[in-house]
């Protein structure tokens, strides 16, 4: 008999619980979603990374002979090392002007199994009927409409070499492919590209040597104290870096993107479940003193305490089950979705969304507890009168003055139902505080999400635009003269040419060091202007190096202290150099100094790596600039700084995009929700003194602009206080994004607390619009009289 009248109950109270299921089904969905999608990248991740037996460290060197790698390979914990040989490349496809950047990467003649190894995804390995044959990875390939059967050029060693292409393939070692000075895969810029180990010896005169090791190590091998030793052994041959896989570029991208999805997996859904379990205390208070006197007519025939409370915890897990079940199959869509994204922005041969019953049966305990959490109050409440009590009708509350009342000038000022407003509010402490609380969620969701969306537009104008203003980046095979810039600046379409000079170096205090690189601009430069705390540019000192804060805090120093500074090729003697400044910038660590300091310390009169140019913007020029580039065998790679913005604008934007939609709808779930089961309860123990109003002569929507008062004035409290939280969860948010690769900036604008409040108040009118559709079909009359 219980289960039919809480079958009639959820029917009678299916508008009010309408809203709450709808937020928790949203706090399911995301949890279902975020975990299931995460054990879906996880699991795609570690099958691909065993399929490709992927390395667990890198060693770039100048030039390694083979017979020294045996040597290496006996060291107590390297299981499995393996030489290669790999050099930049620069693309030449004829139907591109651009000179494109790629990745040349030896890999034997025959088929076998080597560490990050490929996995071909069209066409075939290489055959052996051609010298010149390549594999391609298949996203350059696709974006360049290059196919099995094509033929292709890349100038390599000064050489244009003519290559077919044999096959496309992916690797494990580039789920996350990005170019020189990227922060976003631009596949249709840059490639990499496997050819024959003969091949590669003879084009780059590396017979018997490699550049590059790749290992793999025996479980409990402390992979640090092993490249230590490493770097130390091969010393003499010049090391310039050596990569355990945490710190490898693809894995640590795709590893922090599975942490961070993780971290939200917990705390996004937890909100929800908070506001919902909020929101059902108060709906299942008001609905056990609606039935004081069923359930005292249930205690006076024999029904327990204990009965009475399951059968008030069933309503509640009533609701925990819709909103699990909801939130599964809104959770399954997510999945679909979130995995679709990751796999245009990451590669893997197989990224599907999974099911996983532990996920949604998680996800059931989850919405159950929280549910019944929220049901135990109003269940209690009712237990604790005796019989005889509860049959009778609940005495009225004290109507007496309110605190309000204490300050006639206010009071006085205020109309007769801004006054029934405020009683209202104040007499319902618990349900005020619970629309205060659903709103303040909203509105921090709704603005921490816009001010990631500001932070990310701020980090790249400042960090790409303003801080380095090149529109095109080139890097030279070897360190060139002054000479050689001067015929840059004689290019076609080049209206601005500035030399860099980089040296890649350790940075030295003490215990504390940290492998960088210097880049010497030269003085006055404008292509390239660090800045201070407050975004001033700074001038280059004469003398020493401008270190980035990041970098600094890193090391321990601080303006005019002195760090030692070891070279990693050439002349790895030791320099002891000063401080000169603190820049502040947002992405990587980076260290300027004067070109030519920088020159002197490295013993050289003038000497480039590299050069930055201002194109001008006329049509048709930068083709021009690109044509020349092409023909110039100095050049190793050529960055187009314009392309790397736009895309990442271009990626950066459609993400936002999606995420700006999102939080919308998330934070307008909570303020519809919240709003409308508030002003229902409201309504609905109200509804007398509604119905007196009518009969005084107050309009229906006078009647409706009271309860809008009451529920508008609760969403504004909460709004105002959820602004400075949102801000806290960005400063928050912002501590666990890596600081040595980016720093988010926290930056807010006028139009996110706009937008705020624009979101809230329509989201709270388009809630009240219901309950001005209760008021207007109620009936006043039966609402007039005595229950009895």
């Amino acid at each position: 008999m219980l289960d039919r009248k809480l079958a009639r109950d959820l029917v009678q109270s299916r508008g009010l619980l309408l809203a709450i299921v709808s937020i928790m089904t949203l706090g399911i969905g995301l949890f279902v979603g975020m975990q299931s999608t995460y054990h879906s990248l996880s699991e795609a991740k570690q099958s691909y990374y065993a399929d490709c037996r992927v390395a667990d460290f890198w060693v770039d060197l100048k030039k390694l002979p083979l017979a020294e790698v045996d040597a290496i390979r006996r060291i107590e914990g390297i299981r499995q090392l393996q030489s290669r040989i790999q050099f930049p490349a620069t693309v030449d496809l004829d139907n591109r002007v651009k000179p494109l950047n790629g990745l040349v990467i030896a890999m034997p003649e025959r088929r076998q199994p080597v560490l990050n190894d490929i996995l071909m995804v069209r066409g075939s390995y290489f055959t052996g009927r051609r010298e010149n044959e390549v594999v391609i990875n298949d996203k350059f390939a696709a974006a360049n409409r290059i196919n099995p059967g094509d033929w292709i050029h890349l100038l390599m060693n000064d050489r244009r070499q003519e290559f077919f292409v044999v096959g496309t393939a992916i690797s494990a070692e580039f789920t996350y492919l990005l170019g020189p000075g990227a922060l976003t895969p631009d596949p249709e810029n840059f490639g990499v590209f496997y050819v024959p180990q003969r091949f590669a010896e003879d084009a780059y005169d590396f017979s018997g040597a490699a550049n590059q090791l790749v290992g793999a190590v025996s479980p409990g091998t402390n992979l640090d104290r092993l490249l230590d030793e490493i770097e130390l052994r091969l010393a003499p041959f010049g090391v310039f870096s050596a990569t355990p896989l945490k710190d490898y570029t693809s894995n640590y991208y795709i590893s922090n993107e599975i942490e961070q999805l993780a971290n939200f997996a917990t705390f996004l859904p937890s909100i929800f479940l908070a506001v919902a379990a909020l929101v059902l205390n108060v709906l299942m208070t008001r609905l056990a003193r609606q039935q004081r006197v069923v359930v005292g007519t249930f205690k006076a025939i024999g029904y327990s305490d204990w009965t009475l409370f399951v059968h008030f915890l069933k309503y509640g897990a009533a609701v925990g089950v819709a909103g699990s079940v909801g939130g599964s199959l809104l959770g399954m869509l997510l999945t679909q979705g979130m995995t679709a994204q990751y796999q245009t922005l990451f590669q893997f041969p197989s990224l599907h969304a999974g099911f996983f019953p532990g996920t949604h049966l998680t996800g059931l305990a989850v919405s159950l507890t929280c549910s019944i959490l929220g049901s135990l109050y109003g269940a209690r409440s009712m237990l604790i009168l005796k019989p005889v009590e509860a049959m009778r009708s609940e005495p009225p509350k004290h109507a007496g003055r309110i605190f309000l009342e204490r300050f006639p000038w206010f009071w006085n000022g205020l109309s007769a139902p801004w006054r029934a407003a405020l009683r209202g509010m104040v007499r319902n402490r618990v349900r005020t505080a619970v629309a205060i609380f659903a709103a303040m969620t909203g509105a921090a969701i709704l603005v921490s999400g816009l001010m990631m969306y500001e932070a990310t537009d701020y980090f790249i104008r400042v960090q790409f635009e303003e801080i380095v203003r090149s529109d095109v980046d080139l890097s030279f095979k070897d360190v060139v003269d002054q000479a050689a810039i001067n015929e840059l600046r004689r290019l076609p379409g080049a209206d601005l040419a500035e030399p860099t000079f980089s040296v890649a170096c350790t940075l030295e205090n003490g215990i504390r060091n940290r492998r960088s690189a210097v880049t010497g601009i030269a003085p006055g430069a404008s292509l390239t202007s660090p800045r201070d705390e407050a975004g001033r540019p700074l001038a280059i000192p004469e003398v020493g190096l401008t270190l980035d804060r990041q970098l600094a805090e890193i090391l321990g120093v601080g303006r005019g202290d002195l760090l030692v500074l070891r070279p990693v090729q050439g002349d790895q003697t030791p320099l002891t150099v000063p401080v000169a400044q603190i820049c502040d910038g947002m992405f990587g660590l980076s260290c300027y100094a004067d070109i030519r300091y920088l020159n002197k310390l490295r013993g050289e009169e003038f000497a480039a790596s590299g050069a930055q140019l201002k194109v001008n913007p006329a049509p048709g020029e930068i083709d021009r600039l690109y044509h020349e580039l092409k023909r110039m065998p100095t050049i190793e790679s050529v960055n187009a700084r314009i392309d790397m913005i736009n895309n990442m604008r271009k990626t950066f934007v459609q993400a936002q995009l999606v995420m700006i939609f999102s939080i919308v709808l998330f934070a307008g779930i909570i303020f519809f929700g919240s709003v409308l089961n508030a002003s229902l309860i409201n309504l609905a123990e109200r509804e007398r003194e509604a119905a007196t109003m009518g009969a005084l002569g107050y309009t229906r929507w006078e009647i409706g602009a009271m309860f809008l008062r009451e529920s508008m004035l609760a969403n504004v409290i909460g709004t105002a206080l959820g602004f400075p939280l949102g801000y806290q969860l960005v400063v928050l948010m912002t501590f666990t994004i890596d600081k040595d690769l980016i720093r988010f900036p926290v930056v807010t604008a006028p139009w996110i607390y706009i937008a705020g409040c624009v979101a809230s108040v329509s989201f709270a009118l388009a809630a009240h619009a219901f309950v001005q559709r209760r008021i207007n079909t109620m009936n006043l009359l039966s609402a007039l009289q005595v229950k009895e």
